[in-house]
């Protein structure tokens, strides 16, 4: 291979990578560079094969310029895998995306009585899928409940081990975001919230922008502010990743991505009823007050999401 053609695949790779740590820093609202930021993970390999042609060139300019953008793409995704100080457990939070309601409910029982999940917070939950989830041993384990189902992917519900008080909808959203007040014995109160702002697809579908997705993530983070003291768990499908600058805006005040906290590395959720392995993580269970010693994912049949499960203290 010539000279030439390295150094051009080490200029491409270089500027892949220099997008990547842009997309990351920067806090995107149009749809294509959206979607875009969640491939950041993928997208920062570029500046290896870039490194790796440069060493091949002998072009010394290239690839230190090549290695320096490799060191800033895996210093974007390094805290990921780090974590922090492992809590002793005492709670098991669990969300589920059912996906219009089609996920395998009764796999989803399963999961839970085998994970000893304590909360669940459950997105897109029908009313076919609330009265599925009625006749299913989730009610055993979990017989304290605030439900909204609604059709399509707009319903929401809480589930709990322990009794759940001042349920109520969330304003500012376009699908059901839900919070009630948890009451642990031995650990006391904490606030839960069930959250699904919306996708980053432009509305109608055909618009290349969505002011609905950036005013939402705007919304959660003011709404995690608002909160009163207290410990907090904020569960769901947050249609964003670690890579999106909006989601981390959430990341402040006290919060923290239990992903992150547990040092679960690249936990990617979505989609997983395809061919190949889910590509983003875009479920996440944030915490305050509160820290995470495992975070795991899990599939259950019918639905495009897997289930997050976090073991928190």
């Amino acid at each position: 291979m010539g000279r030439f053609l390295l150094g051009v695949i080490a200029l491409l790779g270089t500027l892949v990578g220099a997008l990547a740590v842009a997309l990351h820093l920067w806090p995107v609202r149009w749809v294509p560079l959206v979607e875009l930021a969640a491939l950041v993970p993928v997208l920062i390999a570029a500046p290896v094969i870039a490194v790796l042609a440069g060493v091949l060139a002998r072009h010394r300019l290239r690839l230190v310029v090549s290695v320096a953008v490799l060191a800033a793409g895996v210093g974007t995704q390094l805290p990921l895998f780090i974590g922090g100080d492992r809590p002793e457990p005492h709670l098991t939070v669990a969300s589920a995306n059912l996906m219009v309601g089609t996920g395998d409910v009764a796999g989803l029982a399963a999961l839970v009585g085998a994970q000893r999940v304590d909360v669940l917070a459950v997105q897109e939950l029908t009313p076919e899928a609330a009265a599925a989830v009625a006749r299913s041993s989730i009610v055993v384990d979990l017989p304290h409940r605030f439900e909204r189902p609604a059709a399509g992917a707009n319903g929401s519900a809480i589930y709990s081990r322990y009794p759940l008080r001042d349920g109520a909808a969330l304003d500012g959203f376009i699908l059901e975001n839900l919070s009630a007040v948890l009451e642990v014995p031995g650990h006391g109160p904490l606030r839960v919230l069930a959250l699904h702002p919306v996708a980053p697809i432009g509305w109608p579908a055909a618009e290349l922008s969505s002011p609905w997705w950036a005013a939402e993530q705007d919304r959660v983070r003011e709404l995690l502010h608002a909160l009163p003291d207290g410990p907090v768990i904020a569960a769901g499908d947050f249609n964003a990743t670690w890579d999106h600058a909006l989601f981390r805006r959430n990341l402040t005040a006290g919060f923290v991505d239990a992903t992150r906290a547990a040092g679960a590395g690249w936990l990617r959720t979505y989609p997983q009823d395809r061919s190949y392995p889910p590509v983003v993580g875009i479920d996440h269970v944030l915490l305050r007050g509160l820290s995470a010693a495992s975070v795991t994912s899990h599939a259950i049949a019918g639905t495009d999401h897997r289930v997050v499960v976090a073991r928190v203290g």
